[in-house]
């Protein structure tokens, strides 16, 4: 059976493409296999040119990982919804291969910069790099990825949750690997950013589909490109040459010939399973630090994570949750939004926050799921109910107001500080207010 998405590559030590090369067929006395099962009619070609001695007993039976994401696709909601995303957000899924033509070679910080372009309101991004990258010659272990992972990146373990992260996708930035291609089979709308053109036959469907398929430009921002080739789709090209889906499954061909191969009665060959939901890495943590930028004009504002403290337009904010102190201490806005607080002691708390973090200037503490109290430095303490999505971005609409004077106090009440926040969710309401201590 084939291992990735057809037969493709081409390595020096055969004589072949890899998987149809007779070295790799052919026992020691020349003996064939009893059954070979190919993906699709584009290997059935290649097999009769490398090794034609198999061709009587293989036979086109589709390919079993594709027939399993297309029975899984109706639980793409709940892939979603395990790897957090929301409705509001687009997952791009970065996938790589392990040669030196891989695109984890060829741009090694792309991960770090999708991560920290990406607006985070409306994207999520996930890394699947190839279990095969931490013991490549050079190896390229992903260690160094330890302060995105937790701050916002997604990653799921090597063994198992690929595929559905493939499912959830709402685009595929890739290469050559398997993972890219099973991706735009099943209809993400999929970016090459490199591709190993010379190990592969030009003729494959591997080959076809890479000058197909429309490319990353790295030197351009990344969100048009993707939202570009969301609204495209994936790209047109006949994945049934590689990928054949026949009417018997792959799978039930496969058990079938099995019985048959050892002179057994056949029986009804089971469903495959739908792939489990993903797990993350234990590394993983939520976004809990963001340059943000506001403009009040026009009430609009972008928001992107922040691993590792850097100059910028905007300003941090951070939640107490943040494992990263050089991130928390030079927040302007801090919140403590992970953990409820008691109404009663929201207050206190935020003031406790301000008070031991010099340069925030305003804090934030939740109290329920819809409402939290927001705390500007030697200024009052408002409590709000509002929209869920809204609130880590409101106190950072205080604090713009307050940049644009640092020398002083923000002096507003709360129905200037109310007409302000109003402006990017005017649903909220005033629940309790309090003047400057």
């Amino acid at each position: 059976m084939p291992h990735g998405a057809g037969h493709n590559r081409l390595r020096s030590e055969l004589s072949g493409v890899s998987g149809l090369s007779p070295e790799q067929i052919l026992g020691p006395g020349g003996e064939v296999p009893s059954f070979m099962a190919l993906p699709g009619p584009a290997a059935a070609r290649r097999l009769a040119i490398d090794c034609p001695a198999a061709v009587p007993n293989a036979e086109v039976t589709g390919d079993i990982c594709l027939e399993r994401l297309r029975l899984s696709a109706p639980h793409r909601e709940q892939y979603r919804r395990a790897l957090g995303i929301g409705p509001e957000h687009r997952l791009l899924v970065l996938s790589s291969t392990w040669d030196r033509s891989a695109l984890s070679r060829k741009d090694e910080t792309l991960p770090e910069r999708l991560l920290a372009e990406l607006p985070m309101d409306r994207f999520r991004f996930a890394y699947i790099p190839h279990p095969n990258d931490e013991v490549a010659d050079p190896p390229r272990p992903t260690g160094f990825l330890r302060p995105y992972l937790e701050n916002g990146l997604i990653m799921i373990p090597p063994e198992e949750g690929w595929r559905a992260a493939l499912i959830a996708a709402d685009c595929v930035l890739g290469d050559h690997g398997s993972v890219t291609f099973f991706g735009a089979t099943i209809g993400a709308p999929t970016l090459i950013g490199a591709y190993g053109y010379a190990n592969m036959p030009p003729d494959m469907p591997l080959a076809r589909f890479g000058r197909a398929a429309p490319r990353f430009d790295r030197s351009l921002p990344a969100a048009p490109q993707i939202l570009k080739a969301i609204e495209d789709g994936p790209p047109d090209f006949d994945y049934a040459d590689a990928l054949a889906e026949p009417p018997t499954p792959p799978s039930a061909r496969i058990i079938g010939r099995a019985y048959e191969l050892l002179d057994l009665a056949p029986r009804s060959a089971p469903e495959p399973d739908p792939v489990p939901e993903p797990d993350l890495l234990p590394q993983c943590r939520a976004t809990t630090a963001w340059h943000c930028r506001i403009d009040l004009a026009s009430a609009s504002w972008t928001r992107h994570p922040a691993s590792v403290p850097a100059p910028g337009p905007g300003h941090l904010a951070a939640d107490t949750a943040c494992r990263d102190s050089r991130l928390r201490e030079g927040a302007n806005v801090l919140l403590r939004h992970r953990e409820p607080v008691a109404a009663r002691d929201a207050a206190e708390t935020a003031r406790s926050i301000l008070a031991r973090h010099p340069v925030c200037r305003v804090a934030g503490v939740l109290t329920d799921s819809e409402e939290a109290l927001i705390a500007v430095e030697d200024g009052i303490a408002i409590r709000l109910k509002a929209n869920s999505t809204k609130l880590d971005l409101l106190p950072s609409v205080l604090y713009e107001a307050l940049a644009a004077d640092p020398s002083h106090p923000l002096r507003l009440d709360a129905e200037a500080a109310l007409d302000l926040l109003r402006r990017v969710d005017p649903g909220l309401t005033l629940v309790a207010a309090e003047d400057r201590p």
